[in-house]
């Protein structure tokens, strides 16, 4: 058995045994590691009768090409996002990039590549009540993805997003609220929607540095020690982003 199939078979375990979306989180993280992937983010794709909206719901290490893709709105033009409606199983970003017809769709791949975000992953997952989630696992090398990694990963990020929106919906149920100010929720909410603090000024009216105090307070409020960590955090809080406050 090699490295792979061990940190595999450990999430299989520890996945069981999380009590938290934290401990959830890292096993899976090192299950990826093991098998070449850098970051991961669980989406919500879509829900029945709603428009497409990919939004960010757990992760980990966002940065670079999964904050500009937030920020950009690419989705629309992503051959991934269109391939998770149809796609059964796991696929990888060259095969939806080799079928993608329009030019927009092309240089969603160009951009993810001067991102180092060279190889990418998708499982689709798709829920009892028509709701539909995806993992994108992400790797910074140029690579194939082999058989049993695909197969592998598939059944982690599968048990991944489940376990974990569980885990969510317990979290949220037991947690507090924060008690954030209308400001502090506004400097949240566009975090959300993959703004950077100097773009929050822009359109809050206020300087960087006043968005930055506030997104400390929201921190400190919120027990978590980064910025990607508040929009999640808010949420189990019961802090509705689902609207512009």
């Amino acid at each position: 058995m090699n490295d792979a199939d061990r940190a595999a078979l450990d999430f299989f375990q520890d996945a069981t045994d999380a009590t938290t979306l934290g401990a959830l989180t890292d096993s899976f993280a090192r299950a990826a590691g093991a098998a070449g992937f850098t970051s991961g983010t669980c989406y919500h794709v879509a829900t029945p009768g709603q428009p497409v909206s990919m939004r960010y719901l757990f992760g980990w290490n966002l940065k670079g090409w999964g904050r500009h893709y937030a920020q950009s709105r690419l989705s629309r033009y992503d051959p991934a996002v269109q391939a998770v409606f149809t796609s059964p199983s796991a696929f990888t970003w060259r095969e939806v990039e080799e079928r993608a017809q329009s030019k927009a769709g092309k240089q969603v791949f160009d951009q993810a590549r001067a991102f180092s975000a060279r190889s990418g992953l998708v499982v689709p997952i798709h829920g009892p009540l028509g709701e539909v989630m995806a993992v994108t696992l992400i790797s910074e090398e140029d690579r194939d993805i082999d058989h049993r990694t695909r197969m592998n990963m598939q059944v982690a990020a599968t048990i991944f997003a489940s376990r974990g929106q569980a885990l969510c919906e317990s979290e949220r149920e037991t947690t507090t609220d924060p008690g954030l100010s209308r400001r502090e929720i506004q400097c949240v909410f566009w975090i959300n929607e993959g703004k950077t603090d100097w773009e929050i000024g822009r359109i809050l009216g206020i300087s960087e540095d006043t968005v930055a105090f506030h997104l400390k307070n929201a921190k400190t409020k919120l027990g978590v020690a980064r910025r990607s960590q508040i929009p999640i955090a808010a949420w189990l809080r019961g802090v509705l982003l689902d609207e512009r406050p």
